[in-house]
């Protein structure tokens, strides 16, 4: 396959439009809840932390699928073995980088003296829950967009990157909201 710039832009702009005004909804999320957020920042350390490892995570499972799809070695079927453990294999990472995370977070906003009224446990069950549940999402979301660019005959490495980073902020940020509330903190 021979890359075109003017292909690979005339691909992505459509994308990429839809996911400005994604990201600008998740910013709405993030300002409405501004008083909320201050009350406890150890949540506003967390959001980008959160946000990143979600969209690293789910770039690489589509980095994976698209080289996949492009060398023959992931059929375009859910019911593929490689794909099946690249998921289960992002699910992992998720659940041991969340864990840890929540834990350094935690005691990093200990240790900077930042005002937390939250224990330990509560704070790395909220962060894990939401980490976990993020990930299943944006891998759910990484293999559903590999697969329909790769049927389309758009580049999977054009599409994954942006729909996976713009879902994975979005989703970070509501899911996070939520585990708060369903936890009774706010």
């Amino acid at each position: 396959m021979i890359y075109s710039w003017k292909k690979i832009v005339k691909n992505s702009i459509p994308i990429l439009t839809i996911a400005v005004f994604i990201e600008i909804f998740a910013g709405q999320i993030l300002q409405g809840n501004q008083e909320k957020l201050l009350l406890f920042p150890i949540f506003l350390i967390s959001i980008p932390v959160i946000n990143g490892v979600g969209g690293n995570i789910g770039s690489i499972l589509g980095a994976r699928l698209a080289s996949g799809l492009h060398v023959g070695y992931i059929e375009l079927t859910i019911k593929d073995k490689n794909i099946q453990k690249n998921f289960l294999t992002s699910l992992l990472m998720g659940l041991i980088t969340y864990a840890i995370l929540g834990i350094l977070i935690y005691y990093i906003a200990y240790f900077g003296n930042i005002q937390m009224e939250i224990d330990l446990l509560v704070f790395v069950s909220i962060v894990l829950g939401t980490g976990v549940l993020l990930i299943l999402m944006i891998s759910i979301i990484s293999v559903l967009t590999a697969f329909l660019a790769f049927k389309k005959g758009l580049d999977p490495d054009d599409m994954v990157a942006p729909v996976v980073t713009t879902f994975g902020d979005t989703l970070g940020i509501v899911l996070l909201f939520l585990l708060i509330g369903v936890v009774g903190i706010w």
